[in-house]
């Protein structure tokens, strides 16, 4: 057994391992990276360090979330940020809401044929099925670099 955190994007579930997650915070305000990666919204401090914030639904090829854009009722208000932590470091992850955190049995996970990358960023693992849902099991996640892609 593993505790997951499981978030939405839209109407989709994902879950991402509680041990890589380093806290879950309400959005903050964001100063922009000038020439940024697309996905990326800006940066912000935490714990005296300036770390970048990424936005999941433009990682996974969904339109933004800006405030007032009507999508699905959630704005950047509604929003909560993951911190997650690599040996790279910290990044800010935003997703449009936390779902739950669970035990789930490792044994349960349906992994694919072989690993799935969305871009160079999103490593998933496979997919596990949660209160009658299909949710979307991430394994690594990284920072984008400076350039823009």
């Amino acid at each position: 057994m593993r505790d997951y955190i499981i978030f939405t994007i839209k109407k989709s579930s994902y879950a991402i391992a509680v041990d890589q997650i380093e806290r879950i915070s309400m959005i903050s305000h964001l100063t922009p990276i000038p020439n940024s990666h697309p996905f990326v919204d800006g940066m912000m401090l935490y714990r005296n360090q300036t770390i970048k914030v990424v936005n999941f639904r433009k990682m996974i090829g969904m339109e933004g979330d800006e405030e007032g854009s009507g999508q699905e009722g959630i704005g950047a208000h509604q929003q909560k940020m993951l911190i997650y932590q690599s040996k790279e470091g910290f990044l800010g992850v935003k997703v449009d809401a936390i779902q739950d955190i669970a035990q789930i049995d490792e044994s349960a996970l349906k992994h694919y044929a072989h690993t799935v990358n969305v871009g160079n960023y999103l490593e998933t693992l496979g997919v596990i099925e949660y209160k009658n849902r299909l949710v979307i099991v991430i394994g690594a996640l990284k920072i984008p670099s400076e350039e823009v892609a």
